[in-house]
Order: C-alpha cells, then structure tokens, then sequence
C-alpha cells in the first residue's frame, strides 16, 4: 500500500507539470485543425485526475497498515503520523470542492456587478435589447453571462465594422452565452486561483480559454459568412494589436486560418476518443487505490 501511496503521488506530480506542458504544446501544434471540444475535455480530465491522484496517495500512505492487518480496530493499525496524513486527504477534498464553490460564487457576484455598472455606463443597443452599447473608441466585444446573458459591444467596433462584420462578431459572442463557455473555464480559474504557484494551472487556463474562443468561432460560422467573420477579426485585431496587452496574435492566427479553410469533418469521432481518454485517465488513481484495498 505505501508502494502505491508513492505511485500515486509521482502520478500527480506528473500530471502537474510534464504533462500539461506536452499536452499544451501538441495542442498549440495542431490548432488549426483539432476539435476544441477535445482538448476541452482532456484538460478536464487531467486536472480531475490529479486531484483524485493527490487525495488517493494521502489515503494510501494513511491507511497502508490496514491492508496487511485485516479485522484490526482502525485505533491499533494507525500510527499517530498517519492520522494527519488521512486529514490531509480529506482536506484536500473539501479544500478543491471548496474553492470550485467559491469561485462560482465570485463569478456570480462579479458578473451581478458587472451588469449593474453596465447599466449605468451603457445604453441597449436598437433593435436588441438584450446588446449593450458602450462609448468609447477602442474595439470591444464581449459577453456577460447569467439570466438570458448579455453582449457588450463598444462605439469604436460599430463605426470600425460594416453590418455584416457586425453580426459575425455578435454571432460569436452569442455563442459564448449560448453554450454557456463560462462553467467550462470555471474549474481551471479555481484551481488557478488555489494554486498560482504552480504553473499548470496557468497553462491548463490559458488554453481553455483558447480553446473556448475557437468553439464559439466553430459554432457562429453556421450562421454567418466566413468572409466576412474574417474581415471582422482581421480589423479587430489590427486595432487591438496597437493598444490591448490582452492581444494574442497567435491565436488571432488561428481563428483566421480556421475560418478561411472549410469546415472541418464531424468531430464525433475525436470527441468520444478524447472522452474515453478522459474517463481512463480519472478512474486510474481511485481504481488503484480500491483494488489495492479490496485485494490486498
């Protein structure tokens, strides 16, 4: 049991900081082509799974003894040391439910403020009531979820873009309301939030946030001209670039090649691979630790 205690914990060191990091770049390399909705799902899978395998190593290490002594009472089979190693696991637990809990609560707090300033600072825009208009010359777009959800466009991306660039951008945006992109990104900010220190949680963040403006860009083509969603992303950017420290041009890139290059095959198929990868890698570490429990 302590040989799988270590097992386990050399697994979540694994699934910390190599993996991430090779994960990140196979994506970054293949971007222009992959499913989104894939690479959604294995960083789900590899932050779940490196809880799971952190947790199950605290509990394998607290309850090495009981495996080897069977029918003994719980009080004679553990050493003192072993108690704080058991309360560390379930620690852990309670600490990552925890921090997912409050991060929802801040996002929903936040987003609350967020719609009470824009109320303030911004006027419905004709003809949509649910698209808010704010005054300024910068080119901005972006949405606020919650209730039936909100888009935010400024006056410098109206006078910037013709009315079909237009309704590729607020097309985009729809989607991400739509789709609900904000619970997918949830987690990664928590864990982030929890542990800034460690680097995977800011590569595991950053490319869900990628991989979400791709998703919207995937399902808003169905109902605008890729033409001119190009075009709208083209300008965007070229204004961006010269004064937003958010601007990525690699990703800005990405979009652009994806767009101007027909739409990809059904994705089914990598989706239920990725899903499948995704299930395989959660179970390993509670499966390791029950059949060691049940077969020891």
């Amino acid at each position: 049991m302590t040989v799988v205690g270590f097992a386990l914990a050399a697994f979540a060191v694994v699934l910390a900081w190599p993996i991430p990091e090779a994960v990140a770049a196979a994506q970054n390399r293949s971007r222009r082509t992959a499913d989104p909705v894939a690479a959604v799902i294995i960083w789900q899978a590899i932050g779940v799974a490196g809880g799971f395998s952190l947790i199950s190593a605290c509990i394998a290490f607290a309850l090495a003894p009981l495996v080897h002594v069977p029918g003994i009472a719980l009080d004679d089979a553990l050493d003192w040391w072993r108690w704080p190693l058991l309360a560390v696991g379930i620690g852990l637990l309670a600490l990552l439910l925890g921090s997912l809990l409050w991060e929802a609560r801040s996002a929903r707090l936040h987003r609350a403020r967020h719609r009470e300033v824009l109320s303030l600072v911004s006027e419905p825009r004709e003809g949509a009531p649910e698209t808010r208009v704010i005054e300024t010359d910068h080119a901005l777009a972006y949405s606020v979820a919650g209730g039936s959800g909100t888009t935010v466009v400024s006056t410098g991306l109206l006078a910037l873009l013709e009315d079909e660039e237009r309704d590729a951008v607020l097309a985009h945006e729809r989607e991400h309301l739509r789709l609900r992109h904000d619970l997918l990104t949830l987690a990664f900010a928590s864990w982030h939030r929890m542990l800034p220190f460690l680097p995977a949680t800011r590569t595991a963040l950053e490319a869900v946030s990628a991989a979400i403006e791709i998703m919207a860009d995937d399902a808003a083509r169905r109902s605008v001209s890729d033409r001119a969603f190009v075009r709208a992303l083209t300008k965007v950017s070229a204004k961006q670039a010269a004064g937003s420290k958010d601007y990525d041009p690699d990703l800005t890139d990405v979009r652009i090649a994806r767009l101007s290059a027909p739409v990809a095959a059904d994705m089914i198929r990598s989706r239920v691979r990725a899903a499948v990868y995704a299930v395989c890698l959660v179970a390993v570490p509670p499966l390791i630790l029950v059949g060691t429990i049940i077969y020891s």
